[in-house]
């Protein structure tokens, strides 16, 4: 319920609609528990950077295995750069959905340290949020699987 008042706020604020806020809240709840709870490792930008967008990755993939199962558009990188199949997929998986969010991620959160500002701009959650994201987004694309895989 609090969630959902937080972006009828920010809807109401932003010109650019709300999808920007939530993925900003997101971020901003991420960054502040892993602050919180990493105050003396230097490495939490890297590690919160790997894990959203590993997870923006997934849904990005979630999205296309149902844009395929519908039969719109099925379209996938093939890449043959190792003998080993898995890394070879694996590679295609990071050029196709994860490259494009490593791009976003740093030029949106971590480019010049705009997350200071987002901070201030944003109220956190104490990780929460950031926690449900990630849990939800990995539930969909573990549930899309399974069923993708049922059904064809």
């Amino acid at each position: 319920m609090i969630l959902i008042q937080e972006c009828n706020l920010f809807i109401l604020k932003s010109k650019f609609g709300y999808m920007k806020n939530i993925y900003y809240l997101i971020w901003v709840d991420g960054i502040v528990n892993s602050k919180d709870y990493k105050k003396k490792d230097p490495t939490w930008k890297f590690t919160l950077f790997l894990i959203l967008t590993i997870c923006n990755a997934i849904n990005m993939y979630t999205i296309y295995l149902w844009i395929k199962f519908t039969g719109m558009f099925s379209y996938l990188i093939s890449v043959a750069f190792f003998s080993n199949p898995i890394v070879n997929s694996v590679t295609g998986f990071v050029l196709q959905f994860a490259s494009p969010f490593v791009v976003l991620n740093y030029f949106l959160i971590f480019h010049k340290e705009r997350y200071k500002s987002l901070i201030e701009k944003y109220q956190h959650r104490n990780g929460k949020l950031a926690m449900i994201y990630l849990v939800i987004s990995v539930l969909i694309w573990f549930g899309s699987i399974i069923t993708y895989s049922s059904l064809c």
